[in-house]
Order: structure tokens, then sequence, then C-alpha cells
């Protein structure tokens, strides 16, 4: 992948506004048909989804690969949504009960071309960030396991413009949004300046997470705040509220901040 931005390109814009948009090579097809695999994989028995269960980074609440539900009542939260993380280390792992589930297999493969756009995205994007961050790159993605975990993400309905997704910071150190059904996302330093973002055509959006400080030395930059809300009532009586497609990258072998810190804001909030 090509990209046109220079160190300077960066620290600038992530400076303004959060975040940057990159180049992205997989194109909206093919998304949605990865999205559309996603969705068929939702409807499999509890005993095919809930199978693939393990962690490619036992020290990270967020090294998890799998799928996942999250419930209103789930603590800080609060909000609804079902996820899978998906990485290659499950075709090495799960070979044989991949095999066995068509539907599985299917998204599994379609999520693959997905996560290595993904891995060529940011690995493009450290190299640039060497040029003020020697061996940044190398704090990534030198590992058997990269810790770039690609998330298939359905929410459920809330309120119409209540959060679909709580203000917070990823808990990784980068974050590649890839792509989301309809609006809803917005991105800042802190609460006070989200602003609503939009995907551009074969383009996604860089941010650095909770944990940049472990690659990226610097309080020159802060991460990436931000939350999803729901836009658009319209859509009630839909199967969902909105789908998003994003991955989560850390460096390897560090452990994540805690929810207080990267629900911080938020946090503080509700308990006012």
């Amino acid at each position: 992948m090509e990209l046109n931005l220079t160190y300077e390109d960066i620290v600038k814009t992530l400076r303004e506004k959060s975040y940057i948009n990159v180049p992205f090579s997989v194109d909206s097809e093919r998304i949605i048909e990865a999205m559309d695999a996603f969705f068929r994989f939702l409807e499999e028995p509890s005993e095919i989804k809930e199978h693939i269960d393990f962690t490619i980074a036992p020290k990270h609440r967020r090294g998890d690969v799998g799928f996942k539900r999250r419930d209103p009542s789930d603590h800080i939260y609060n909000d609804s949504k079902e996820f899978f993380h998906f990485h290659p280390a499950v075709f090495e792992r799960y070979s044989e009960f991949i095999a066995e589930n068509p539907v599985l297999n299917d998204f599994l493969n379609k999520a693959l071309p997905i996560w290595e756009a993904a891995y060529d995205t940011v690995s493009t994007v450290l190299h640039v960030f060497e040029s003020g961050f020697p061996n940044v790159h190398n704090e990534v993605f030198a590992t058997k396991d990269i810790h770039l975990l690609l998330r298939f993400l359905k929410y459920n309905w809330q309120s119409s413009g209540k959060y679909l997704a709580k203000p917070h910071c990823d808990a990784g150190s980068f974050t590649l949004a890839i792509a989301e059904s309809c609006e809803g996302l917005r991105i800042g330093s802190h609460p006070g300046n989200l602003q609503t973002v939009v995907h551009g055509a074969n383009q996604a959006l860089f941010m650095l997470a909770s944990n940049f400080r472990t690659v990226l030395n610097t309080d020159q930059f802060s991460a990436g705040w931000h939350d999803v809300i729901q836009v658009d009532d319209l859509l009630v009586g839909q199967p969902f509220a909105r789908w998003a497609l994003v991955a989560f990258i850390e460096a390897a072998d560090v452990e994540a901040l805690p929810r207080s810190e990267t629900h911080k804001w938020y946090a503080a909030a509700i308990n006012t």
C-alpha cells in the first residue's frame, strides 16, 4: 500500500482531529460480502458460534479471538452488541472444526484478506512513523502472532439518538476503523470536541488508542476518544442498528490499561 502522507502530515493531522484517513485496499463490495457472511455466522447454534475461544496475548484483556456478546447490564459498557475477533491463528488452532462447518469456514475465509489489508495498512503507517519514533514498527510487528484483531461488530437497538457505544478510548495502541453501515462514529481528543466522521471510498480511519505510549514515547498526541450514537430512528424494526468493521492493534507482550482509564470521562460522568 502506498501512503501519500509524510510523517509531518500525520503528526499535524493527529494533533488537529485525532485520526487520519488512510487508503484501504479492500473495496466495499468485498467488505459487505464479509459482513453478510458474519451475519450468517450469527445465526449458527451457540455450540458453533462459541467454540472458538483463545487468546493471542495472555497478558492483555483484549487479546481474545472468537465470538462475544455484550448486554446492557454488563457493568460500565451498558451497550448491546455482538462481535467476533478474527486472527489468522484461528486456522492453525481450529482447522478441523472450521472444515466441518461451512458457514464458519466461509466467514473466516472472507475475513482473512481484510485482516491482511489491515496488516499492510498499519505496517505502512508505522513505517512512516519511524521518521520520528525509530523501531515503532518492530514494537508491533516483530513477533509471531501479531496483536492485530479484526472485529466484526453488530450493534443492537437502543433509543434513537442514544449511544450505541459509550464514549471511550480503545484498549490497544492503535485502531483502524475500516467500515460502518451508517454514520454515528464520533472522534475527538476529549468529550468536548467529538466530531462525526465519514468513511471515504476505499479509506480507513487510523487513530491512536489508550496504550499508544507503549510504542510512541510522547505526550504530543492524544488517544482518539470516541463513541457511536444512533442517528437514524427510521431504521427501527430492522434486524440491527448498525454494523462496523474495526482492527485493534497492540504492541507485543504488553498489558492493557484498565477500563477505569479507557472509559475515564464517561465513568466520571455517570458517577457524578
